[in-house]
C-alpha cells in the first residue's frame, strides 16, 4: 500500500510516495521540466516506491503547489534560481547527521535535468539520472531565436501534442493542459542559448542518461550528453520527449531501478 505525504520546504511542495510493505533501499528526488510540476512523475512514482526507492517529486517556484513568485521577478528567473530551490529541498528533507546517511538519487527531466546537473556540481547525490535532458551549454545552443522577455512562455495544445509526445490521448492532453504552468522566458532563453554550462569534472557520482527514441524537441543528443558526462546512455523505444507522461514510458522507470540496484545491492 502506498502512503502519500506532502512536505512544505520553504514554500516548495514535495510529494512523497512510500510503500510501507517493502524495505526502503534509497530515496529519489524528482525535478520536473519546464512548465511541469511534481505531477510529471505521478505515473512513475508507484513503480519506484514498490521497488523500495522512495520517490519525492517537487514543484519548482511558481509551479503547481509551490510558492508564487511576483511576475516581474519570475520573468528574470534563471536555471540557477531553480537549482537553488532544489538545494533548499535537499537541505530541508535530507539532513546528513546520521552516520549511515545515504544521499538521495537526483533525477531530472528535460530542463530539470540541466538543473540537476547544476546541483550535482557541488552536491554529491547517490546517483544522477537525466531523462530527456537538456545538455550543458558547451554542447551548443538549442535555438537560434529567443522568447520575448516581457511575458511568461506558453505553448498551444497542438505544439505540445506534436513536440512533446509520441502517443497521448485527447483525454490525457486535456488533463495536461489544465496542469501546465507558464514558464519564465529567461529560464528557457538561458538554457536554450548555450549560456548555462556545467563542469563535468565536478560531478562525482554515477550518471545515467535516458533518452527517448522520438524526441522532436531541440534538446541535445542523448549519446553526446552521456559522453560529455562520462555516463551510461539508454534509449527508450516508442516514446517522445515527455516520456514520464506516456504509457510507453513506464518501462523506463523499471530500467532506472535496475540500474540503481546495481549501485546499491539489496541488504540481506
Amino acid at each position: 500500500m502506498l502512503e502519500w505525504t506532502d512536505h512544505d520546504v520553504d514554500g516548495l511542495l514535495v510529494r512523497e510516495a512510500r510503500d510501507l510493505g517493502v524495505q526502503e533501499r534509497g530515496r529519489i528526488l524528482l525535478v520536473p521540466g519546464s512548465m511541469h510540476g511534481w505531477w510529471a512523475y505521478e505515473r512513475w512514482m508507484p513503480v519506484f516506491a514498490e521497488a523500495g526507492w522512495t520517490p519525492l517529486a517537487m514543484s519548482l517556484p511558481n509551479h503547481t503547489g509551490s510558492r508564487a513568485v511576483p511576475e516581474a521577478e519570475f520573468l528574470t528567473y534563471t536555471p540557477g534560481d531553480y537549482a537553488a530551490a532544489v538545494r533548499t529541498v535537499l537541505s530541508g528533507l535530507f539532513p546528513d547527521l546520521d552516520p549511515d546517511f545515504q544521499p538521495p538519487v537526483l533525477l531530472g527531466h528535460s530542463m530539470g535535468g540541466l538543473v540537476a546537473q547544476l546541483v550535482a556540481e557541488a552536491y554529491v547525490p547517490h546517483a544522477l539520472v537525466l531523462v530527456s535532458t537538456v545538455g550543458p551549454g558547451q554542447l551548443g545552443p538549442m535555438r537560434s531565436t529567443a522568447y520575448p522577455k516581457d511575458r511568461p512562455v506558453t505553448m498551444t495544445r497542438e505544439q505540445i501534442q506534436e513536440v512533446w509526445f509520441r502517443h497521448i490521448s485527447e483525454e490525457e492532453l486535456d488533463v495536461l493542459m489544465d496542469r501546465l504552468t507558464p514558464e519564465s522566458p529567461n529560464v528557457i532563453n538561458q538554457y536554450s542559448n548555450g549560456s548555462v554550462t556545467v563542469d563535468p569534472s565536478t560531478i562525482r557520482c554515477p550518471v545515467l542518461v535516458v533518452g527517448p527514441e522520438s524526441d522532436r524537441t531541440p534538446v541535445h543528443d542523448t549519446h553526446t550528453i552521456a559522453k560529455l558526462l562520462r555516463a551510461k546512455p539508454v534509449i527508450v523505444p516508442n516514446v517522445g520527449h515527455d516520456m514520464p507522461l506516456e504509457h510507453a514510458g513506464l518501462p523506463a522507470a523499471s530500467t532506472i531501478i535496475a540500474w540503481l540496484d546495481t549501485l546499491a545491492p539489496a541488504t540481506p
